[in-house]
């Protein structure tokens, strides 16, 4: 079946039971009602209308009172001028009831709950659990049923219905594995509060292709060892040469931008506290603030959001945003790798990049003052080769080793050599703005030396 929005369907002693005494209405999943799928609050209401019009329920007070069906606003209890005491049977019956809000009065006239008609637009993966809470600070409360919701969420309740009224925020919330999170506030749909009436939410989720691997993987490496942390005080970190502020700090542990993405989307959808370190407090991740979003390939963070330990050559496909909300991007680090055969790895081996044009200057290859070529880190590339390959980084926005310009390409030289193995080596390269950069040394079995 589907959602009933058709008075006729309502059958009474069958999918509605009306008890004038107790001055109850209750809705049963049974005939023409499925419980998943609910009854719209216009056909409950016309359906009783139908049944006040016959002389069996005359002597007995109207239960409801309806302001709007367009925007749900509904009333039970009174028929808008008198006060009788009718409510729902029970949270069963409350919770198949379709969009709409309502009101809920005493017999004395007093406003006892209110309830707002939570309806999600968009679509989502069957089997998705949607939650929403109703302040910042509040746990996760589920919708009482599966798939997208539009179910009556209460959201005032006087002394002897709760003490309680939270009707000046709600957020809602859909975060499935190997889906793209949403959250939606309702200031996505131009309201700055609930009642009893409708309130949408922009709820809607798609395949991630970014997710790396299921639940069981996160107690491995390396996504044990990505966390994250947050603070009460800012957290500078260096950009460019330049300190930022940022409150959100993630260690990457050396893993890819997915890999790290992956972690993070994972503890998103933890009912616990995720702040590993910081000074912030509990954090409970199914309500935390998005942090991470793929845009292609490109990594973006959300505010004061950062993440420290990222791999070299992932470096320029992120962008931060500092606590002030404005971007921040590395400087271009080009990146590589140098292969070695086999005669050349091993102890006693070793190899060294140095630039190489243009001659004349005596810092250059074949001259004396030969400049070693430093990584993005400022340390020179050079070492023993104790394996192949060996990946290596290059600034290529900011070196300026031998006075030369930062940011254009550098023609090098590569040395290598291992005594009793390999004979001394050369290759000639060029650094350029790539993450690719390959270079290699294959060097002749040395047989003479002894």
């Amino acid at each position: 079946m589907a959602k009933i929005t058709s008075k006729s369907l309502l059958n009474v002693g069958t999918e509605i039971v009306i008890d004038e005494t107790a001055k109850t209405i209750r809705l049963v999943a049974a005939g023409n009602l499925v419980a998943k799928d609910g009854v719209t609050l216009q056909a409950v209401y016309s359906k009783l209308v139908d049944l006040w019009a016959t002389s069996s329920y005359q002597d007995s007070p109207f239960p409801m009172y309806a302001i709007d069906a367009l925007s749900g606003q509904f009333q039970i209890g009174t028929d808008g001028a008198t006060y009788s005491g009718w409510t729902w049977y029970d949270d069963t019956t409350r919770n198949m009831l379709r969009d709409g809000g309502w009101s809920e009065y005493s017999s004395g006239g007093a406003l006892q709950a209110q309830y707002a008609g939570f309806v999600g637009l968009g679509s989502i993966n069957s089997g998705a659990q949607p939650y929403y809470h109703l302040a910042t600070t509040d746990a996760p409360t589920n919708f009482p049923f599966t798939d997208q919701f539009n179910a009556g969420v209460k959201v005032f309740g006087d002394a002897s219905h709760g003490n309680f009224d939270k009707r000046s925020y709600a957020k809602a919330f859909c975060r499935e594995y190997s889906k793209k999170y949403k959250s939606s506030v309702l200031a996505d749909t131009g309201k700055t509060g609930t009642g009893a009436y409708l309130v949408n939410f922009l709820i809607a989720n798609e395949d991630d292709l970014k997710i790396q691997a299921n639940d069981a993987a996160m107690s491995g490496a390396p996504y044990s060892g990505i966390t994250v942390s947050y603070y009460t005080a800012n957290q500078s970190r260096t950009i460019g040469g330049t300190g930022y502020n940022f409150k959100i700090i993630i260690d990457g542990n050396n893993a890819t931008l997915e890999q790290i993405y992956t972690k993070i989307q994972y503890l998103l959808r933890q009912n616990s506290n995720i702040n590993a370190a910081g000074t912030a407090g509990s954090v409970t991740g199914k309500t935390a603030a998005d942090l991470l979003t793929f845009v292609g390939d490109l990594m973006v963070t959300g505010q004061s959001v950062y993440i420290d330990n990222i791999l070299p050559a992932d470096s320029n496909r992120i962008e931060f945003y500092d606590d002030s909300n404005t971007k921040r991007t590395n400087p271009y680090t080009a990146a590589g790798t140098i292969s070695f055969n086999a005669s050349l790895i091993g102890a006693g081996s070793s190899y060294r990049l140095m630039f190489s044009a243009p001659p004349g200057a005596g810092n250059d290859y074949g001259e004396a003052g030969a400049i070693t070529v430093n990584d993005a880190s400022g340390t020179p590339i050079t070492g023993t080769i104790s394996t192949s390959p060996i990946s290596f980084t290059y600034d290529y926005d900011g070196n300026t080793q031998g006075g030369f310009s930062a940011g254009t390409d550098r023609p090098v030289t590569l040395i290598g050599i291992r005594p009793g193995s390999g004979k001394f080596v050369v290759a000639i390269g060029t650094l350029t703005r790539s993450k690719t950069i390959a270079l290699s040394l294959v060097a002749e079995q040395d047989r003479v030396y002894a």
